[in-house]
């Protein structure tokens, strides 16, 4: 087997898209042709000069399909394929350095996405007023989970002797378990025995007259707290699934694993969340992908 069927097969097995799979080939393939016409033949040789010059290249090269150059998105997408490559080479031991280790990719335009600090997390969670504002956070920022995810977590999906909540099933995935934290799990025990031990309902948050806490609800709680913390109101449930994507990225977590912990079908669904995250975090979570 090649070389190249074999980072193909690990592009598969990490979780990325049939689509997305063919466009990292697709890099590699160009960079290749590049590569060749450079008089170098073996990309385990590649300097980091040699990235540089095909940065200036792919910079300077006319589009084949369109008037002008190439767009940034494409341009990133070329180099971003790189990263993912030699990545993947050094992991398997084929090189000792690695020529986009901290290499910085050019920046390409993307929504504004409302990312609160570790900072504004804590005062979040220092400004509730009880067990079930500490809850919701839990729920959205401890755990990630959607707004559809968070207000269908039932009594029966919680495991607290094994420390764990069963998430049925997500966008376009299959169900997972997540693992709760000490601090998760006292939050959820004292809810549970102060301020709804007494209530007959499957729903695990409820609202003021006893009943499941639907997900606008759950954000009127959300902007109330945000109000009361002096934090911007322009946050959402999913501004504190954002925030702990970015938080898990910055502290090395793989994202392979960080995919999983959202939930994700395509990792490259996770990989947006590296644009927000800092370049340091990156590169930790590039060398440990798989």
């Amino acid at each position: 087997m090649s070389k190249t069927d074999t980072f193909a097969l690990y592009l598969k097995a990490v979780g990325y898209s049939k689509a997305y799979q063919e466009r990292i080939l697709k890099g590699i393939e160009r960079f290749k042709e590049w590569q060749l016409k450079q008089g170098n033949y073996n990309l385990m040789t590649t300097s980091r000069a040699a990235i540089k010059r095909y940065h200036d290249h792919l910079n300077n090269r006319p589009n084949e399909r369109l008037i002008g150059g190439l767009s940034a998105s494409t341009i990133y997408n070329y180099l971003s394929s790189l990263s993912v490559y030699f990545a993947y080479q050094q992991q398997c031991g084929k090189m000792v350095y690695n020529p986009m280790s901290s290499y910085r990719l050019p920046k390409i335009n993307l929504p504004e996405k409302s990312i609160l600090s570790l900072l504004e997390i804590q005062q979040l969670y220092q400004g509730c007023e009880n067990l079930k504002e500490r809850c919701l956070l839990d729920i959205y920022y401890g755990l990630g989970l959607r707004r559809s995810e968070g207000q269908g977590v039932l009594l029966e999906h919680l495991d607290l002797k094994n420390s764990c909540l069963y998430v049925p099933k997500g966008k376009g995935s299959k169900g997972r378990t997540m693992p709760l934290t000490p601090s998760i799990q006292s939050h959820f025990k004292q809810y549970l025995r102060r301020e709804r031990s007494s209530v007959a309902h499957s729903a695990f948050l409820l609202n003021q007259r006893q009943r499941a806490l639907r997900g606008d609800s759950a954000l009127k709680l959300l902007k109330g707290l945000l109000k009361r913390c002096n934090l911007s109101t322009n946050i959402t449930l999913h501004s504190l699934r954002h925030s702990i994507a970015t938080h898990l990225i910055n502290q090395g977590m793989p994202l392979e694993q960080v995919r999983h912990y959202l939930g994700h079908s395509h990792l490259e669904s996770t990989q947006r969340y590296i644009h927000y995250a800092s370049t340091k975090a990156v590169l930790t979570a590039a060398l440990h992908q798989g």
